[in-house]
């Protein structure tokens, strides 16, 4: 049972409101902020356990306003002020009260809560009489679904209009294709966008629109769909269960895009060398090259030298006409206007051309045959390089000949290497209706259920064409029976299990994609419809940012980007690390950034600074002049100087990897597939003793885990030594079997470095999976790349992986490379951090099994490519992040709840060990009970609250047993004598509430954080060490900017060192000292801090809790405000528990 209760009340936001009122218009974006936090509360309160699902604000507040019956003046007063709270613009001093009105009156339908006396009289009793006009876009109208019949749809346009709506026609023939279509997907509360409308008073003709268009659909997912047999939007679904493919022509398929890109670029002393080119690719995609079985070397280098020769024409031919320095490869694009995104081959940057290369065989020119259009393109590659076109045409507000496309064929000689594709505006209009026809089915499935979709997986649903070709029967048909089959033989706990999480996948991609109901969490569409404001404040986007070196590594290319970070704000703290993806792009510095107006460049961050940022490109940019900035002391007058934003990148990956891993667990051997649903018991071999003593401690369960046959669960609860020591000895033992082959897994990279960190210590060698970015750099010598140097020929690279005993990779890498099973069988799994696993992001990879020849065969008999697993973790402690609540995430199936299946959000460990314990069985899962971290003054709360079931013990190591917490200066007040002498304190803080504040900040207890620094570092005297002494913990990160700016005031260099961090982050990790700011100063933050609580038998484990009291080791020194803490009854027995308080 997961926690419900909601802390937000109407009176709290009462307050905000006065608050804004007494600020007034003068603290300008402030109130705007405050405004929009305020409205975003109120909407969580509001649509709380409903099953309301799109995540548009302004759909958010218009179906509150209908739903609660506002007036139509009323509404349009409410979003007047949503749009407001937006802006970056000053509201104006007589529209603010008229907001903070429309605010509150929207707080008092929500809560059906009368406005509180000490407003009434200081907002207006009625709304603000204007006199508004319809001014609309008419290329782009943004609003939201009220009704529709068979021939209208009316609408609440997002703009500034009057307070009607506006009648919308899809089915007039004026419009040109045939839209009425919609009739059966549209909702009450969709966001639409109409775009090329014509407008007569509120009678809009549009030629597109798009349903929910902040789910951008990927361009070449979506041209995949239109096959020689249809183009059905179960297709798209079909699609994302495929085995991802790996071979030699994908690989050949890489090489001719990075061919393409130095062959444009080669001149002068940079003349194009294609051994050097392979060499490159080879370097980059090593994992790609070594794991595909059918590459034959020598045939791959003779259809390279193909390709390559058929380029060099092509390429002279183009740029007889462009401007060959204007060349730009594989940008990337969204378009919310069109809600697709993708990156394109290449173009240049005056959008004069637009190419879209592809490498394999076009049927069409093989055969001398036409498509259904009457040219020889390939419809998916049409359809693609069309979208693309779009893409541009739509964000860059483009003529409709401004473009030229061509697709180009590389593996074909000019002529027909190089075609010219016209605009096809009717198969634009197809592309686009299976847009919205796919981002309908998601959203129904997500909302309704995956079994509505299920009986239309079949190839008599997807054979919309009725094809019935020999190519078809022989090739196309098996391949897709290949993924329908197995569907349709799931038995009724298969089928339960298989369209539950189904279900459960999709509704959390459809929130990354649009944003949660109670504006938590972070979605793709934060690009664009976050304030900027609201961005700064999380620190989830640099702005004005300045080039100030491009490097080109082992590439042609400039791939190493470094820019100069100006004063972000005084309270700005990043949310970027090492490893992130990103999005760099340019802008005007007299306008916004905006990504949708923008050529976007995908990279990695390299590294953060105070003052400075560096961006590695995922795809180098050879064009020096691209990135514009000043090189060799010489700028380039003849571009407009631009400045540069970061944001964080999104991906469809992560759903898509679900997906493909559900249907492998359902064709996977049946004997896997039972003892993953419960249907067969483990087994295990009592016979097997263990090679050696390892540790008195340890030695019992590492002879369990070897024991165990099938699967082993080990709980590791806090400073139990579950990596450093319980692991190492199960690799250990593991390895003394000759034939053994580990497969080392955790969820995040950290864990990932504290694993080859535990294998260094032990001088085992072994090799890294992920990028160096995202690795620690005492292991890069570990990554396959680096291998290249040392066996450059891919026979001898192949067999340096495939003898490798150790593998270790996060478990989202091992998702996304499917592949490296082809040549890799492992004995045995070990995953670490299996509790902040989600089950489809890790059954996928335990259910991996090798598929007969072809890959379309139907038995379900595949054998699992992993023998044995061990799952490492602690469900108490931080579970994966989830954006769906508990109402959403829970089980209602009998059957799945028969094997412990209650909420999607568990992991499949935490299920797992609930099925042993209802089975009675103790031969699988075991605890660590001996806990070396904490003192025992420390560990009896949480051993109460937390771990009465565990009944953890100390080791006891020294410092477990000694009075001396291990200060040596002398105490100088009162205060300094508490801290020498008390184990636990509580430090009690004050209400610091203004509205130049975020709620985010508390001062009164980041001044005490630092003082109590001070204090430590003085007591600890020549004992102070950074990495050990002391951290801090804090809920929010703008608390952290705050809690350092104190410490800066203190003048001591090594506390400006000291780790200040969320408790997210300190999960893994020890102090001596730990300092727990809780920050709070409002009711309704408890919700942020409770949010991951279950009821376990009669005790609430709160895992947020748990993890920030489990850090400490000798002294444990916790900061609140007690009337706001004391409204949890958790957080109450925690402060009266502690006797100490300072003062």
């Amino acid at each position: 049972m997961q926690q419900s209760q909601t802390y937000i009340t109407a009176n709290e936001l009462y307050q905000r409101a006065a608050q804004i009122l007494e600020a007034g218009s003068q603290e300008g974006a402030l109130v705007n902020k405050m405004l929009h936090e305020t409205l975003v509360m109120a909407c969580a309160a509001g649509l709380r356990n409903t099953s309301y699902s799109f995540g548009d604000l302004n759909a958010r507040v218009d179906h509150l306003c209908t739903q609660r019956g506002l007036s139509a003046a009323d509404t349009r007063t409410v979003h007047q002020m949503r749009r407001h709270s937006n802006s970056s613009s000053t509201i104006l001093p007589e529209d603010l009260t008229y907001d903070v009105r429309a605010l509150c009156v929207f707080i008092s339908a929500v809560f059906r809560e009368a406005v509180p006396s000490f407003l009434v009289g200081k907002i207006p009793a009625r709304v603000q009489q204007t006199r508004q006009t319809l001014r609309l876009d008419e290329r782009y109208i943004r609003c939201i679904v009220r009704q529709w019949d068979e021939h209208f749809i009316w609408v609440m346009p997002d703009g500034e209009t009057d307070d009607c709506l506006l009648q919308v026609e899809y089915t007039s023939e004026e419009q040109f294709a045939d839209l009425s279509y919609l009739h059966d997907i549209l909702r009450k509360g969709m966001p639409l966008n109409l775009l090329d409308c014509q407008v007569r008073d509120h009678l809009v003709t549009p030629r597109r629109i798009i349903v929910i268009p902040d789910y951008l659909v990927d361009i070449s997912s979506l041209a995949t769909c239109f096959t020689e047999y249809g183009h059905h939007p179960a297709l798209f679904t079909i699609n994302r269960m495929k085995d991802k493919s790996n071979t030699r022509h994908t690989i050949l398929g890489n090489f001719a895009g990075s061919a393409l890109d130095d062959i444009i670029h080669a001149r002068g002393e940079r003349a194009f060398d294609m051994a050097e080119t392979l060499k490159e690719n080879y370097r980059e995609k090593a994992l790609e090259y070594c794991t595909c079985t059918d590459l034959d070397p020598v045939a791959f280098k003779v259809e390279a030298m193909k390709q390559v020769k058929n380029l060099q024409q092509i390429v002279a031919e183009l740029f007889k006409t462009y401007n060959r320095e204007r060349a730009l490869l594989e940008p990337s694009f969204v378009c919310e206007q069109l809600g697709i995104q993708g990156r394109v081959d290449m173009m240049t940057t005056d959008f004069r051309l637009l190419v879209e290369q592809k490498s394999g065989k076009n049927m069409n020119l093989e055969y001398g045959s036409h498509n259904r259009h009457g040219n020889q393109h390939v419809e998916a590659h049409y359809v693609q390089a069309l979208l693309y076109y779009g893409v541009l045409r739509y964000n860059f507000r483009l003529s409709d000949k401004a473009t030229r496309i061509f697709l180009l064929y590389s593996k074909y000689a000019l002529p027909t290497g190089l075609m010219d594709v016209s605009r096809l505006d009717m198969l634009i209009h197809e592309a686009l209706k299976l847009r919205n026809l796919i981002v309908a089915a998601d959203y129904t499935s997500a909302l309704e259920g995956f079994e509505g979709m299920l009986p239309q997986l079949n190839p008599q649903t997807l054979n919309t064409e009725k094809t019935n070709t020999y190519f078809y029967n022989r090739f196309l048909l098996p391949q897709i029976e290949a993924i329908t089959v197995p569907l349709e033989q799931m038995s009724k706990l298969e089928k339960a299990y298989f369209c539950r999480m189904m279900t459960f996948v999709l509704k959390e991609q459809l929130i990354s994609k649009t944003g949660a109901v109670d504006g938590s969490g972070r979605s793709n569409a934060d690009l664009w419809n976050m304030p900027l404001s609201e961005k700064k404040e999380m620190g989830n986007i640099y702005t004005g940012l300045t080039i100030t070196q491009k490097k080109r590594t082992r590439s042609r290319g400039f791939d190493e980007i470094t820019l100069a970070v100006p004063d972000q704000g005084e309270d700005f703290l990043p949310n970027f690390r090492r490893g992130d993806m990103v999005y760099l792009y340019g802008y005007h510095p007299d306008s916004a950034p905006d990504v949708r107006r923008s050529i976007l460049f995908k990279g990695f961050i390299m590294y953060v600074k105070t003052d400075e940022i560096a961006v590695h490109l995922t795809d180098a940019q050879q064009n020096d002049d691209l990135l514009y900035t000043v090189e060799e002391g010489k700028r380039h007058a003849h571009h407009t100087p631009l400045v540069y934003a970061v944001e964080h990148s999104a991906s469809d990956a992560g759903g898509a990897a679900a997906i493909h891993a559900l249907h492998t667990l359902m064709t996977t051997s049946k004997e896997r597939r039972d003892l993953l649903l419960g249907q067969r018991e483990p087994r295990a071999n009592h016979a097997l003793t263990l090679s050696r003593s390892y540790h008195p401690d340890y030695d019992d369960v590492v002879l369990k885990a070897k024991q165990a046959q099938d699967y082993f669960l080990l709980v590791g609860p806090p400073g139990t030594g579950k990596t450093s020591m319980a692991l190492r000895y199960m690799v250990l033992e593991e390895l003394e079997n000759p034939d053994a082959n580990i497969l080392l897994m955790a969820y995040t990279n950290r864990a990932v470095d504290e694993i080859c960190d535990m294998l260094c210590e032990e001088g085992l060698d072994f090799i890294r999976l992920g990028n160096e970015y995202s690795c620690d750099p005492r292991f890069k010598s570990h990554l396959l790349g680096q291998a290249i140097d040392d066996h450059p020929k891919l026979n001898d690279l192949r067999q340096r992986f495939a003898g490798m005993r150790l593998i270790v990779s996060t478990t989202s890498m091992m998702m996304s490379k499917p592949f490296i099973f082809s040549i890799k069988h492992f004995s045995l799994a070990l995953i670490d951090e299996a509790s902040q696993i989600l089950e489809p992001n890790l059954v996928g990879i335990l259910s991996s099994h090798v598929a007969t020849a072809g890959g379309a065969s139907l038995a379900l008999d595949h054998q699992p490519n992993i023998d044995k697993f061990i799952l490492i973790g602690d469900y108490k402690q931080l579970p994966a992040v989830v954006q769906q609540d508990a109402s959403e995430s829970q089980v209602t199936d009998a059957d799945l709840q028969n094997i412990c299946l209650t909420d999607c959000r568990n992991s499949l460990f935490e299920r797992l060990i609930r099925w042993e314990e209802r089975q009675g069985r103790t031969d699988f899962v075991d605890t660590l009970r001996k806990q070396g971290r904490m003192h025992p003054a420390i560990a009896a709360f949480p051993n109460k609250m937390f771990y009465a079931k565990e009944q953890l013990q100390p080791v006891p190591l020294p410092h477990q047993v000694g009075e001396d917490i291990g200060y040596t200066a002398v105490p100088q007040d009162e205060t300094d004598a508490l801290l020498v002498n008390h184990r636990l304190l509580y430090y009690p803080s004050h209400f610091t509430q203004s509205v130049r504040l975020s709620d985010k900040v508390n001062p009164d207890e980041a001044r005490k954080v630092a003082d109590l620094l001070r204090r430590i570092h003085r007591l600890a005297s020549k004992k102070f060490d950074v990495q050990k002494t002391v951290g801090v913990i804090v809920p929010y990160r703008n608390q952290i900017a705050m809690v350092r700016k104190e410490i800066e005031k203190t003048g001591i260099s090594q506390l400006m060192q000291v780790d200040v961090d969320t408790v997210e982050r300190y999960q893994g990790s020890q102090r001596d000292v730990i300092i727990y700011s809780f920050t709070v100063q409002n009711r309704y933050q408890l919700d942020f801090f409770t949010a991951n609580s279950f009821l376990e038998g009669h005790a609430w484990i709160d895992r947020k809790l748990n993890v920030a009291l489990t850090r400490a080791r000798k002294q444990l020194i916790m900061l609140g405000n007690e009337a706001v803490l004391s409204a949890n009854p958790l957080f109450k027995l925690l402060i009266d528990n502690i006797s100490v308080r300072l003062c």
